[in-house]
């Protein structure tokens, strides 16, 4: 490897940031803080998965280096942010496994700390989530993205690059193991916002970060308290070649959640100037690419990251929601920003960060600053080892505590049962007009799979085409429960129900004589929207839309 300079994550300036004026300028992490701080509006990075990668970075340095004691310390942080000396004081114990570029044994960022080279170089553009697979390059099929379409990334954008790789852990076969959240969890982070004000970056990562007194509850080994058992590649990986070698809560610190490292890897580092093939910008040191190793960190058990919310089964561990098709939307608003009951063993919770913000809104840390937070959810749609989608979305959380929290939880899941029955009807409907029944089992097989594969433009049609008069109804509903207003509320939901209706009518006419209707049968159209069984027999007789009005 060539002569470089030492780079560092924590020290370097490297950070593009959009100010609230306007401008855009480069800094140090640990300007985040004091009055510099204050003038700061968004990261900038060259990609969307990057965005969620870089706030999560940000929410673990503090949260490692400069936690608040309690609730009275982390009030004062978020009215007075520390100054920047006082955020450089405190990251200087971690500066240590923030090294980039060190030499193979010694510690670099989210790189095996000793990983010998067996003479075979991975392009850097695989260390990206949706590049191509071994196998999807053997077989030529990478037809939309392909193979080498980065060849080089700039120092600290591999380092970020390797950072959403390790965080997201995505497997690739071979013994490449998934991340402490599996493959493609949901993460969510509140976004600050209120009337008449801007919220500055670091109100966006502070409201983020937990207490000390918060992060006790984790599961996790408190005891274990030096760097590496919070960075594990200070230290030798723990690898997983064989069963009983696993990785549990037992054998980290619970902040190891928070800079997990499944994937064994060391990034070759090469000063030579080039442009980024990423960001397009001139760069001094490059990554062209890395070698890599399987059976690294295989962590198991009842790990509960503070940022994802989870499904909470009896019996089970606690697993992490994961995204999938049709990404995410309204329908999963209630498990996100509270609780969506599945059944009398079965819950989603929202993540720990979003209950905290409940405990903290009731102690009224926000009231003074008209603070409406909202839901930032995002992450990679997979499947199997392929990224399939990036998704994100904002949702509002509520200020309500007690029964009308409680109140407005039931609303939210009747309307959410009434889109989901509707949405089912619809499909129906639209199945009948575009098929004949056919009598062969095997053709009847046949003809599901190819309505299956045309149905997910429905789905997400319909669901895009009600959210906003979802979150619309949703708004109201909050301030009508917390005045107790049951004639307001059920005026309400009867609009939701009549938006419904005619959401799926417009959708079908829109669909059923569209190119995806093979047959092109008129009469069968109708019959599928008016005759019995149909479109409006199933509207008109829907128990989950009288319930509505219940």
């Amino acid at each position: 490897m060539d002569e470089v300079k030492t780079m560092n994550l924590i020290n370097d300036q490297w950070l593009p940031i959009r100010e609230k004026k306007g401008g855009e300028r480069i800094i140090r992490i640990s300007e985040l803080g004091g009055d510099t701080g204050k003038s700061l509006l968004e990261v900038l990075p060259p990609r969307a998965d990057f965005k969620g990668a870089i706030y999560q970075l940000l929410i673990g340095i503090l949260q490692t280096a400069f936690a608040p004691k309690d609730s009275r310390e982390w009030k004062k942080y978020w009215r007075n942010p520390p100054s920047q000396a006082e955020l450089e004081q405190a990251f200087k114990r971690i500066e240590p496994a923030f090294n980039l570029n060190a030499e193979n044994g010694t510690p670099a960022f989210m790189q095996d700390l000793d990983l010998p080279y067996e003479k075979k170089d991975v392009p850097v553009g695989k260390i990206l989530i949706e590049a191509p697979g071994e196998n999807t390059v053997k077989n030529n099929i990478d037809h939309f993205i392909k193979r080498n379409f980065v060849n080089c990334i700039s120092s600290y954008w591999a380092a970020v690059a390797i950072f959403t790789l390790q965080i997201n852990g995505p497997p690739s076969g071979g013994g490449h193991k998934a991340g402490l959240r599996g493959s493609g969890q949901l993460t969510t982070l509140l976004v600050p916002q209120g009337e008449g004000r801007i919220a500055s970056l670091w109100e966006r990562v502070w409201i983020n970060v937990l207490t000390k007194e918060e992060i006790a509850e984790l599961n996790g080994n408190h005891s274990l308290a030096d760097l590496e058992n919070i960075f594990p590649w200070m230290i030798k990986t723990r690898t997983s070649e064989k069963p009983g070698m696993e990785t549990y809560p037992v054998h980290t610190n619970p902040l190891q959640m928070y800079w997990p490292m499944p994937r064994r890897i060391r990034l070759h580092w090469q000063q030579t100037a080039m442009r980024c093939g990423l960001t397009g910008q001139q760069s001094s040191v490059q990554v062209y690419n890395y070698h890599t190793k399987p059976r690294g960190t295989k962590y198991e058990g009842n790990w509960v990251h503070p940022l994802s919310p989870y499904m909470y089964e009896t019996g089970e561990t606690p697993n992490p929601i994961k995204l999938k098709h049709g990404g995410v939307g309204y329908r999963h608003w209630l498990g996100l920003a509270i609780a969506e009951p599945l059944g009398t063993d079965k819950r989603i919770a929202s993540a720990k960060i979003v209950d905290v913000y409940r405990a903290r809104f009731l102690k009224s840390f926000f009231q003074d600053d008209s603070f409406y937070p909202q839901i930032w959810a995002f992450g990679y749609e997979m499947e199997k080892e392929s990224a399939v989608c990036w998704h994100e979305a904002i949702m509002p959380i509520f200020n309500l505590e007690g029964d009308a929290l409680a109140d407005l939880q039931d609303y939210a899941q009747k309307m959410v049962s009434a889109a989901t029955d509707v949405l089912q009807t619809l499909k129906l409907a639209l199945k009948n007009a575009w098929f004949k029944e056919p009598k062969d089992e095997r053709k009847k097989k046949q003809e599901q799979r190819n309505f299956n594969s045309k149905s997910i433009f429905i789905d997400a049609n319909f669901w895009s085409a009600t959210e906003a008069e979802f979150y619309r109804l949703l708004a109201e509903l909050a301030e009508l429960t917390e005045k107790n207003d049951e004639d307001g509320v059920k005026k309400l939901l009867s609009v939701w129900a009549v938006e419904l209706k005619q959401s799926a009518r417009t959708l079908f006419d829109q669909y059923a004589l569209s190119s995806l209707n093979e047959d092109g049968d008129y009469k069968q159209v109708i019959k599928a929207k008016h005759g019995k069984g149909g479109l409006e027999h199933y509207l008109n007789g829907s128990k989950a839309l009288k319930d509505l009005a219940a």
